[in-house]
C-alpha cells in the first residue's frame, strides 16, 4: 500500500509540476499585451502594406528578439520582404520570422505561425462591410491578434524548455487576408522535404464550447494525436480539449494559413478556438474587449503542451 501511495504521489507531483512549468511562462498578462497592442485603432487594423502592419511587425519582431530567438528573414533580420499580388495591385508585405535551432538534427523543421494582418478601414478590402461612421477600423482581435499572442507565448514557451530535437520556426505571416500570399510565399522557397509538421494559430478568442478544434484535410488523426499527448504527459489536463471541426460546410482545410503545405505536409493543421460564422468576424466590432482572456490563456497552454510531440 504505501509503494501504490509513494507511486501516486510522485506522479501527481510530477504532473502538477509540468503543468505549472507553462503557467508560469505563458501569462494571461502578456497575452493581454500582445492583442491589446496589435488592436488598438492606432493600427488602422492591419492591412498587409499600411504603416500600421508595419508597425505590428515591429512589435512582434521586438518580442521575438526579447525571447532570445534568432532572425531568420533576410539580411539577418526578423523581417522577410515580399510584395503581395493581390486585387491587381502589387502590395509591400513582410513576414515576421525566428528560430530556435534543435538539439542536434538542424535538417529539420517545425513551423509554428499566425497571421497578422488583417483588413484594414473603410473599403480597404473588397469584403469589407457594416462599417459606419462611429467606427471604420477593422481591429482584427480575435482574427487574429489573438493567434499571434499565443504564437509569442509558444515561442518563450519552447525556449525555456529548451530541449526541442527539431528547429522550431516561428512565423507571423502577413498576406493571410489576401488569399494566404506570406505562407505561399515561405513554401515556395522552402523544401518540404525538411518540414516536420506546420502548426497555425487562428482565431483563439471567442470560444466554442469551451474547446479548440483543427482545421486540416487530417482532421480526426491530429485530433486524436494532440488529445493522447495531453492525456499521457499531462493528465492534470483532465480532458479532450481537441475536437474535431464542427463547421465541415465552411471549408476550414483551405482556408488558413497551413494549406499552402498542407498539400506536401503530412502534418499541417490549423488550431482555432472559434467559429467562421462568428458575428463579429471580419466586422468592426472584433475589439480587444471582446476576447475571452481565460479560454486563450487556457487554450495557449493545452496548445504548447500537446504540440511538443512534434519537436521532438
Amino acid at each position: 500500500m504505501k509503494s501504490i501511495l509513494f507511486f501516486f504521489l510522485l506522479y501527481g507531483v510530477g504532473s502538477y509540476g509540468q503543468v505549472s512549468f507553462s503557467d508560469s511562462i505563458i501569462t494571461r498578462s502578456s497575452l493581454r499585451q500582445s492583442v491589446f497592442f496589435l488592436s488598438q485603432d492606432s493600427l488602422k487594423g492591419r492591412l498587409t502594406g499600411s504603416v500600421g502592419a508595419d508597425e505590428a511587425a515591429k512589435f512582434i519582431a521586438a518580442k521575438f528578439d526579447s525571447i532570445g530567438l534568432i532572425p531568420a528573414g533576410g539580411n539577418h533580420s526578423y523581417l522577410d520582404h515580399f510584395t503581395a499580388d493581390y486585387n491587381r495591385k502589387k502590395n509591400p508585405a513582410t513576414n515576421v520570422m525566428a528560430m530556435l535551432p534543435g538539439e542536434n538534427n538542424n535538417d529539420s523543421l517545425v513551423i509554428f505561425s499566425a497571421h497578422y494582418d488583417h483588413v484594414g478601414q473603410k473599403d480597404d478590402m473588397p469584403y469589407n462591410k457594416e462599417y459606419n461612421y462611429k467606427d471604420e477600423i477593422y481591429n482584427g482581435a480575435n482574427d487574429n491578434a489573438t493567434g499571434v499572442a499565443a504564437l509569442l507565448e509558444l515561442a518563450r514557451y519552447y525556449k525555456a524548455k529548451n530541449n526541442n530535437r527539431y528547429t522550431i520556426m516561428f512565423v507571423a505571416f502577413s498576406g493571410e487576408e489576401m488569399e494566404m500570399l506570406g505562407s505561399t510565399y515561405l513554401m515556395n522557397k522552402t523544401n518540404p522535404a525538411i518540414i516536420q509538421a506546420v502548426i497555425n494559430l487562428e482565431m483563439l478568442g471567442r470560444p466554442v464550447g469551451g474547446k479548440c478544434f483543427i482545421a486540416s484535410f487530417r482532421n480526426r488523426p491530429i485530433r486524436n494525436l494532440l488529445n493522447e499527448y495531453l492525456q499521457r504527459n499531462y493528465p492534470a489536463v483532465n480532458e479532450k480539449f481537441f475536437i474535431d471541426d464542427p463547421y465541415p460546410d465552411e471549408n476550414l482545410s483551405k482556408r488558413s494559413d497551413h494549406y499552402p503545405f498542407a498539400r506536401k505536409i503530412k502534418n499541417a493543421f490549423t488550431i482555432m478556438g472559434s467559429s467562421p460564422t462568428d458575428e463579429y468576424y471580419h466586422s468592426v466590432d472584433d475589439e480587444y474587449e471582446t476576447i475571452d482572456f481565460d479560454f486563450l490563456w487556457k487554450a495557449t497552454k493545452n496548445i504548447a503542451r500537446a504540440c511538443e510531440q512534434f519537436t521532438r
